[in-house]
């Protein structure tokens, strides 16, 4: 579904960037468009077109924002990102394919999850090392909080060119999901002193926090993907290339 409308986003500025959602679950918004300059008869001599087209988001609760460029020409097309959130307002760095890698459990591949994902700080402000995270612990990996972002997409030419962008809400979950191999149920085991509450008793070493690790599902994202769209239309092939595990 197509989330930019030509008229409006001429008009406007970083002050009135376009609002694309406010989001409490994974979803994917599809930002296509055309920059440069027109060179269009007007009152005032030749012009009209933009170079840059402002757009929002809101995070209703912690998340990751992932920018996937998938122009034809992506060279010619610049994305950027500001926290809103500060007075003046600061620019987040994207994280580009040579961050942090880790091996994939599927093929043994190094993959980079956080490539696309703007960074959670402008710096590893705190230096708390944790070696048992993924990100040691670095600020700059962690999912943005609660607030409202720009995104700024924005041609590098003189010349039209069409951008393509997948901008893809990823919700921090604290609740980790277990899923069985064959889809069987789990059964729970009631804990005495848990004043009847149930618990899954796992297995896991004593510095176990599930941050080892950080994927981002294809399933997940097409489920997002269909549930707000008509049936029928399709996942943007180039959003493949950002996820880890099907």
């Amino acid at each position: 579904m197509t989330r930019v409308s030509q008229l409006p986003q001429r008009q406007r500025t970083v002050q009135d960037p376009l609002l694309i959602g406010s989001f409490v679950q994974t979803s994917i918004r599809y930002l296509r468009g055309s920059l440069g300059s027109t060179h269009q008869v007007n009152r005032g001599g030749y012009g009209g077109g933009t170079t840059n087209h402002w757009f929002k988001v809101k995070l209703e609760t912690a998340g990751w924002i992932i920018i996937a460029n998938g122009s034809v020409k992506p060279k010619f097309v610049n994305v950027s990102a500001y926290d809103l959130n500060r007075n003046p307002i600061e620019g987040r760095a994207i994280f580009q394919a040579d961050s942090i890698g880790q091996i994939s459990t599927t093929d043994g591949s190094k993959q980079y999850p956080y490539s696309g994902t703007v960074q959670g700080a402008q710096s590893d402000t705190y230096n708390t090392f944790d070696p048992n995270r993924l990100d040691r612990g670095d600020d700059r990996y962690f999912a943005l909080p609660v607030g409202e972002y720009l995104i700024c997409i924005s041609s590098v030419r003189h010349e039209p060119v069409d951008y393509a962008v997948g901008v893809i809400i990823e919700i921090s979950d604290p609740f980790p999901l277990i899923l069985t191999e064959d889809f069987s149920r789990l059964i729970y085991e009631d804990d005495p002193d848990a004043d009847g509450d149930d618990a899954i008793i796992c297995d896991t070493t004593p510095n176990f926090t599930g941050d080892d690790t950080h994927d981002h599902s294809l399933a997940e994202w097409k489920t997002a993907w269909n549930r707000e769209r008509q049936p029928g239309e399709p996942f943007p092939a180039f959003l493949e290339a950002y996820t880890t595990t099907q």
